[in-house]
């Protein structure tokens, strides 16, 4: 049989990663390694100071040598070291060399890509060089469904950081396949983030994707559930049976003392039933680690959203590394609905529900690029 290398367990190579990050002399011979460990590590991993680690049971059996995989307590305490230490900063895209978008092209655009109904949409001045920020979050998520069924996940989402919504998948794909730099290498101005919305609206899409991962876990869940409670059920129906039979000849003082065995037995049941259960409920925990501001090469486009002789200033964002423009909050209440205009206002169904029955309002402010800009 083939030996694993090194690079084919996570957890090991993750572990020996991380030792020698932390000082560790490390000699990797390749189905295994010998690891002179520091007394921090040592401390921390409850190691002996030389140690043969290996994520191979055949290898894990001679003497000393350790079988260092997922779910051994040296791999958690690492990783929760990791974790602690966390992951934030900001970068930038380079700033396209590519010719700016003309400000036609751009209106031509937007009135394909941003839906506004009973609206059209004008240029109401040229593109402005801007950067987008974007929120990048990567949490790690640990699921338990039974005291076995454990695992951990590296999920990661992204989100305008000023909307809190999430950005196309070409908008990401340019995001995450290109080089970055420290600082801005073009004329744009910077954005600003919101991270008071940005942030939850990330926790949020992360709880949507653990939850359906969650609920992919129920089956395996229930199937084990059924056999513990019916394990237990034979065993307190078993006791049960027991203190009925000798209760049949107990005199009256001793049948007091089995009824009441009896009463404590079936309590117990209920009790222990209600533990299982809860131990094979699926639950699941995240533990951020991450968070990026990623800036993206962008054009602020000041728009007209016109409906007859109305016409109500808005702004759209074009970003360079998607070819698209970014989603965009309702003007009004800041919902994330497709937005409307009618005679009096720029909202979305919601808010401009019934306006026709009210009196008429200003139209939406302007809001300068300059305003918007850090």
């Amino acid at each position: 049989m083939a030996m694993p290398a090194r690079s084919d367990e996570p957890a090991l190579s993750f572990w020996l990663g991380y030792a020698e990050r932390e000082g560790a002399l490390v000699e990797d011979h390749g189905d295994h390694a010998l690891v002179l460990l520091t007394d921090p590590l040592r401390e921390q991993s409850e190691l002996p100071e030389e140690v043969t680690v290996t994520s191979h049971p055949d290898i894990a059996r001679e003497d000393g040598t350790v079988l260092l995989i997922a779910g051994h307590p040296a791999v958690e305490r690492a990783a929760g070291s990791v974790l602690a230490e966390g992951d934030t900063g900001s970068a930038y895209l380079p700033w396209p060399t590519s010719r700016p978008p003309s400000r036609s092209i751009l209106e031509s655009r937007a009135r394909e890509q941003v839906p506004i109904e009973h609206g059209r949409i004008d240029a109401a001045g040229e593109p402005i060089a801007a950067y987008l920020p974007l929120l990048r979050v990567g949490a790690m998520v640990s699921y338990a469904a039974s005291l076995t069924l454990r695992f951990q996940e590296q999920e990661e989402v992204w989100v305008d950081a000023r909307t809190g919504l999430a950005p196309g998948e070409r908008m990401l794909a340019g995001a995450r396949d290109r080089a970055r730099v420290a600082r801005p290498d073009g004329h744009g101005r910077k954005l600003g983030a919101d991270l008071s919305l940005a942030i939850p609206a990330a926790h949020e899409q992360l709880e949507r994707r653990a939850a359906a991962r969650e609920g992919s876990l129920v089956v395996h869940a229930r199937r084990a559930l059924g056999s513990e409670l019916a394990r237990a059920d034979v065993y307190y129906e078993a006791t049960l049976e027991s203190i009925a039979r000798r209760r049949a000849s107990a005199p009256p003082d001793r049948a007091r003392l089995l009824d009441a065995q009896a009463e404590a037995t079936r309590a117990e049941h209920a009790r222990r039933s209600r533990e299982i259960e809860d131990e094979y409920r699926p639950r699941h925990e995240i533990r951020p680690f991450r968070l990026h501001l990623v800036h993206l090469p962008a054009f602020v486009l000041p728009v007209d959203v016109r409906r007859g002789s109305q016409a109500f200033r808005f702004e759209l964002t074009w970003v360079a590394a998607g070819g698209e423009f970014v989603s965009v909050r309702c003007p009004a209440c800041g919902a994330a609905e497709p937005l409307v205009a009618t005679r009096e206002r720029l909202g979305c169904r919601a808010c401009t529900a019934g306006t026709s029955a009210r009196s008429p309002v200003a139209p939406v402010a302007p809001v300068a690029p300059a305003a918007a800009a850090q």
